[in-house]
């Protein structure tokens, strides 16, 4: 197994990119287990929404355009923790789809996980990342993992998530997701992904260990 060396200048930031529910989550989760958790911190994009406040009458809102998240915070987080400082991390309630009271300080650790559908449409944040990928996957594996997820765990209808994966997920998908991935470092097949990740990690690992070397 890879082992994973921390750097001792700063950490490496490494972005995970794809169509919602493409796997993002998970693998960041799985690399995460690999080198360590006192090793790695993972930042969701997700907690970055402007809350449903502050963004105007819109009806319905998209929450899948870029305008809708709050990159400016997220790039100030990351540099933070570039700078080996705390960063205060906001906090997103899906169902109210309101920013949380409460926030989260995160200190540095050698690996810092991004995750999130819209990182590499970003020029701004893509000059931080040391790494990046894109994970691809067909629209149809998409919408059914999303349809089990929002069910579960966000407390939606079917309805509800087939009209706004039709009229504002996949459209907003085709126009910015998509053609982020000419971004990314390294392109991730989704079968590549399913037949055997642990190889997939072994990959990705090597090629931040590279980067660490070269530091």
């Amino acid at each position: 197994m890879l082992a994973f060396s921390p750097p001792s200048e700063r950490p490496k930031i490494l972005a995970i990119a794809g169509g919602s529910c493409s796997g993002k989550t998970t693998f960041a989760a799985h690399l995460r287990s690999y080198v360590g958790a006192e090793n790695c911190h993972i930042i969701r994009q997700d907690n970055y929404y402007f809350d449903i406040r502050e963004r105007g009458r819109a009806t319905p809102l998209n929450f899948d355009i870029p305008e809708a998240l709050d990159f400016d915070l997220l790039l100030e987080n990351l540099r933070a923790l570039r700078r080996n400082e705390t960063a205060i991390l906001p906090q997103y309630e899906f169902t109210t789809h309101q920013r949380s009271p409460a926030s989260k300080p995160v200190t540095p650790r050698p690996l810092i996980i991004v995750e999130g559908i819209l990182l590499l449409t970003q020029p701004k944040l893509r000059s931080i990342f040391d790494q990046s990928l894109y994970i691809r996957c067909g629209a149809a594996l998409r919408l059914s993992r999303r349809l089990e997820r929002d069910m579960a765990e966000r407390g939606r209808t079917e309805a509800d998530i087939l009209r706004q994966f039709h009229e504002q997920v996949e459209p907003a998908h085709q126009k910015f997701v998509s053609p982020s991935q000419t971004q990314a470092s390294l392109i991730i097949m989704q079968a590549e992904y399913l037949s055997d990740i642990s190889e997939l990690t072994n990959s990705v690992m090597g090629l931040m260990q590279a980067t660490v070397k070269e530091s």
